[in-house]
């Protein structure tokens, strides 16, 4: 059975911190929009409609999904081992979060990057920005395991 609210609240917690992570409003925002060309096409401070329908609902289906897996994944972990590797379920849930990032997130972004021609201080930028959020997923999804 899904946790919708552990769903949920790692949905939001997700966007908050991509959104809060790739804002040009601080130095790390700054230097992804520097990186990433984003702030050239920013520079006028209007994006097209679709674009913006596209890049932030793609961030909450991202986070949807990833909540979705994370939870599902914990919930299988706790159920199958009768316990998440002898830890408490809130620690459970960052490893399993950090293991995400390391085999399936980290490993597709590194991929994607390298083969689009990303600069390597962009991947590494992509690669911390999402470790952080799905830490911050796995910790809010934990405390409601």
């Amino acid at each position: 059975m899904f946790n919708w609210l552990a769903i949920i609240l790692g949905t939001l917690i997700w966007i908050i911190a991509e959104s809060l992570l790739y804002n040009p409003m601080h130095a790390w925002g700054k230097f992804w929009a520097k990186e990433s060309g984003m702030g050239a096409k920013m520079a006028d401070k209007k994006m097209p409609v679709g674009e913006m329908i596209f890049t932030f609902g793609g961030t909450i289906i991202a986070g949807v999904l990833m909540s979705i897996g994370l939870s599902h994944t914990a919930n299988t972990a706790r159920a199958g081992i009768e316990s998440t590797f002898g830890v408490n379920p809130l620690m459970a849930t960052i490893m399993l979060a950090f293991l995400s990032w390391l085999a399936f997130y980290g490993v597709g972004q590194f991929v994607l990057a390298v083969y689009s021609g990303q600069s390597r201080k962009l991947i590494g930028l992509h690669m911390v920005n999402g470790l952080i959020g799905l830490l911050l997923m796995g910790t809010v999804i934990g405390l409601f395991a």
